[in-house]
């Protein structure tokens, strides 16, 4: 009987580029979630409370949705070093200047700036990865890197607060200023590049157009159905993260170590989990741990709203876990398997804006649900309807988990052929 995970002979670290590229990504992670924690405590100590709270949130979060066309089109256009050493340099001068600005109305237009750079940067490593590792071991690039950016998400918070606390506002925003300098190094190092004058194959596409990244994932009949479940299942699945912490504090009587155990143990499966799923090799099976994976952490969202203790719902939310991460390394490699070179940029940002959008609307049904039902009803709620939505998605691409690709366009059909990543220096 075949294994579904498969090992390799040769680590996908031996790319050199990869070496660089991904602890740099991970870092500039660290940044962002030490400068949110940061922003956050200055935004309450201003005394904005939850309004200004949930201003700041969405600050973050508008650029990503607003400017997803643009940004995938200058990622599939533009040379990626020259892209990403500029809007890195951005950011810094951004950064800086966040942690000398104290009225709100300055933070939450500095935010938008600094999301707006990121909204370009992020599609354009995405675009990048494949060139880098190629398109066999793009799996387990994603798997790894995507337990880099788990932990260094997670060890944000606690160095964020710490930071605030040694020096206010501006230590841990200067820190963060220091993580995009990091990057800009990272991408004057790593050798593969992507569009541009230089890349012959992107030159021969035609030039992209604002919705051309749905358009790509619309025409294939396997990812389109991924596509619109993964958006419903993002609204109803991260609505619980509103109420996630009147659960275990209120509802089930934790304590503060107990609510930082849960999280720990999430993390812990996030990270095996994707290094599990990037070992998969074939699309077919990728498929299948989509489906699970989204029908596992449904039934445990379901769950954690019918635990009795803390210690229950951390063993709840270990295997919820290893199931966020399988299913997200597993859709993401999917996605950039099937998609042709020339249109990658676009349909990261695509997948980037529309998640954001998602999560916009999962905070204020989150919200909404906590007050009217009460944490575990709310958890029962949306893992019910993650269920159904699973159900949904099992019967419409279980099927077609062997389907071939749509045919690049004629216009796309040169970077299709190009060697990936050549010029890697692997």
């Amino acid at each position: 009987m075949k294994r579904l995970f498969q090992t390799s002979t040769e680590s996908v670290w031996r790319h050199r580029d990869l070496r660089i590229a991904a602890p740099a990504r991970a870092l500039s992670i660290l940044g962002d979630e030490i400068a949110l924690v940061a922003l956050m405590l200055h935004v309450h100590d201003l005394g904005a409370g939850a309004r200004g709270v949930m201003l700041l949130l969405i600050s973050a979060a508008v650029p990503t949705v607003l400017l997803a066309p643009l940004a995938g089109s200058l990622a599939d256009r533009v040379d990626s070093r020259l892209l990403l050493v500029t809007a890195s340099l951005l950011q810094v001068v951004v950064c800086v200047a966040l942690a000398f600005t104290a009225p709100l109305w300055g933070v939450y237009l500095l935010v938008m700036a600094l999301q707006a750079g990121q909204a370009v940067v992020n599609p354009t490593w995405q675009a990048l990865v494949p060139r880098i590792v190629g398109e066999a071991e793009l799996g387990q690039a994603m798997g790894a890197t995507q337990a880099l950016s788990t932990l260094a998400a997670v060890a944000g918070a606690p160095l964020g607060g710490l930071l605030s606390g040694l020096g206010g506002q501006r230590l841990p925003l200067l820190v963060d200023a220091g993580t995009f300098l990091a990057l800009v190094a990272a991408a004057l190092l790593v050798r593969t590049r992507r569009a541009g004058r230089h890349d012959a194959a992107l030159r021969t596409a035609d030039r992209p157009r604002a919705l051309d990244g749905l358009r790509v994932i619309r025409a294939d009949r396997l990812l389109w159905p991924i596509f619109v479940a993964l958006f419903a299942y993002i609204v109803v699945g991260e609505a619980t993260n509103v109420v996630e912490v009147f659960l275990i504090r209120d509802h089930l009587h934790g304590t503060s170590v107990q609510y930082g155990l849960v999280g720990a143990v999430t993390t812990a499966g996030i990270v095996v989990g994707s290094l599990l799923a990037g070992r998969i090799r074939r699309t077919p099976r990728r498929v299948v741990v989509v489906v699970v994976g989204a029908a596992v952490q449904s039934l445990a969202l379901l769950l954690a709203g019918l635990v009795p203790s803390v210690l229950a719902l951390a063993v709840v939310y270990s295997t919820l876990g290893v199931a966020n991460g399988a299913l997200n390394t597993s859709t993401g490699t999917l996605v950039f398997t099937r998609v042709p070179d020339a249109v990658r940029g676009r349909v990261g940002a695509a997948l980037n804006g529309g998640s954001r959008a998602c999560s916009i609307v999962a905070l204020a049904l989150g919200g909404l649900a906590g007050s009217e039902l009460g944490a575990a009803p709310s958890f029962v709620l949306f893992g019910s309807l993650a269920l159904v939505v699973v159900g949904w998605l099992a019967l419409r691409v279980l099927p077609l988990r062997d389907v071939a690709p749509p045919e690049p366009a004629e216009s796309t059909a040169p970077a299709e052929r190009a060697p990936v990543g050549a010029a890697n220096g692997s």
